[in-house]
């Protein structure tokens, strides 16, 4: 993992991606929630079978009081009866419904925020947590023995390890043949740069 986090851009770049990836996340909660908050619209059909089945029960409940009437009486009760089971169904139905809908919503909403960013953050935050552990080290031993020839040979062949091909070249022509102290130096320079650390750290602790 640290080999890793020595592959990270400069802390300028960093910075940039950290805020790309709030924004990623972010806009990830946002659709989690709306699409939530849709989903949980559903549970206003659930509503409306409840009351369908309400308004059915009491006009069950009305025919039942029919069901003494000679002759027809015992037609009106067991039809009665019947709609008063249906209007109990339908509110029962619509009850159950509405408790799944919202379970559903919520579990779609986590689903939709999290699984997208769960992954990124796993593999950037350790990550980056990498480098911000090895910054305050270098910035601490900067800070003790910055002016070190031994520990500015370091920083060089720590540069030599980490940097782009491209930007070595840039620094130094040859980077595969012995470096002078002038190289050396500019490419302690460029290896504090990378960390987001400057000279200044050498007197004031962490710098950049």
């Amino acid at each position: 993992m640290t080999s890793l986090s020595r592959q990270l851009p400069r802390r300028r770049a960093l910075l940039g991606i950290d805020l790309l990836l709030v924004v990623w996340v972010v806009g990830w909660i946002v659709v989690g929630l709306l699409i939530a908050h849709e989903v949980n619209g559903l549970a206003r059909l659930s509503t409306t079978v409840e009351k369908a089945g309400q308004a059915a029960e009491a006009s069950g409940t009305a025919l039942h009081a029919l069901s003494a009437v000679p002759f027809v009486g015992h037609t009106v009760g067991q039809a009665s009866a019947r709609v008063i089971q249906a209007g109990q169904s339908a509110v029962a139905s619509g009850q159950a419904s509405r408790s799944s809908v919202g379970d559903l919503a919520t579990l779609l909403g986590i689903a939709v925020a999290l699984i997208p960013s769960i992954p990124v953050l796993a593999v950037y935050v350790p990550l980056r947590i990498g480098r911000a552990r090895e910054r305050l080290v270098v910035g601490a031993a900067l800070a003790e023995i910055g002016d070190n020839p031994e520990f500015q040979a370091f920083l060089a062949r720590r540069a030599l390890e980490t940097l782009p091909y491209r930007r070595l070249r840039w620094l130094v022509h040859h980077p595969w043949q012995k470096l002078d102290a002038r190289q050396r130096a500019d490419l302690a320079a460029a290896e504090l740069q990378r960390l987001g650390l400057t000279r200044r750290a050498s007197r004031s602790g962490l710098g950049g």
